[in-house]
């Protein structure tokens, strides 16, 4: 029916869509490998013999850099792939040919550290694929966005990673890097409208993890930071937050005076 009013076609998994694959389940080899090859035929017909260095490194951060960013944003790539990727672009950077291995006196690590450290600035493809799935990570987790919220009521319980099995193709990359977002960053008090008293934190981590509440009290614990503020100040405050822990971290708080 739906067809019909909408002139759609029907399809299925899995697909490419604007050069990156759409499927359902746990990222394999065979769904990036397209890809892979594209770069393989881009590494091998460049004249890397002609190029100095510098202009090998160039053209690897702009253009195969590129060709894998869009998905590395997406999906956690297959360690086996990333190693080909990598080993292929040691071989032309120092040799201009990705099947002519040289001796080099200079460790791939170092190559990879920042300019000031002495490097080229290179990343592992491997260092981008976790660069991207932390930023991708820490957009979901923070955002409010449609997909954010959509992401959040399926994969979250209470602001934490459920421990259930997903046939996801994201959540496999996104879970290993949820809990260092989680861990490594703090809520804006604001008026406290919108975090929760007992498990965001706020306060440098959660008061749930400081009491060492256990999870079956989570759906009961709703109460928004809002309700013990006033006019800056700590009003109405629970008397289990006198745990002195928690009381000595409330006592330093410092509220933004209004501009």
């Amino acid at each position: 029916m739906l067809v019909h009013m909408s002139d759609f076609l029907v399809g299925s998994l899995p697909f490419q869509y604007l050069g990156c694959p759409i499927f359902q389940g746990k990222p394999k080899c065979v769904h990036f490998q397209p890809i892979v090859d594209r770069i393989k035929v881009k590494l091998a017909t460049w004249k890397g013999v002609l190029l100095s260095i510098m202009g090998r490194v160039q053209l690897v951060k702009s253009i195969v850099h590129g060709m894998l960013v869009y998905s590395f944003h997406i999906y956690r790539w297959p360690i086996r792939l990333l190693k080909i990727l990598d080993r292929w672009i040691k071989k032309f950077i120092w040799s201009g040919d990705i099947n002519t291995c040289k001796i080099c006196t200079v460790s791939w690590k170092n190559v990879c550290l920042p300019w000031d450290s002495g490097g080229l600035d290179l990343k592992s493809t491997r260092s981008l694929n976790a660069s991207m799935l932390l930023h991708l990570s820490w957009n979901l987790f923070t955002q409010d966005s449609q997909c954010s919220q959509l992401f959040k009521h399926r994969f979250l319980s209470f602001g934490r990673p459920r421990n259930s099995y997903f046939k996801s193709s994201i959540w496999l990359g996104v879970k290993e890097f949820l809990q260092f977002v989680f861990e490594n960053s703090i809520s804006i008090v604001g008026n406290g409208e919108k975090i929760n008293l007992w498990l965001d934190n706020w306060l440098g981590a959660p008061i749930v993890s400081i009491l060492d509440a256990p999870p079956n009290m989570f759906p009961l614990l709703t109460t928004r930071l809002q309700s013990i503020i006033e006019n800056g100040k700590w009003q109405n405050v629970p008397s289990i937050l006198h745990y002195p822990s928690v009381a000595e971290s409330m006592l330093k708080f410092r509220f933004l005076s209004r501009l």
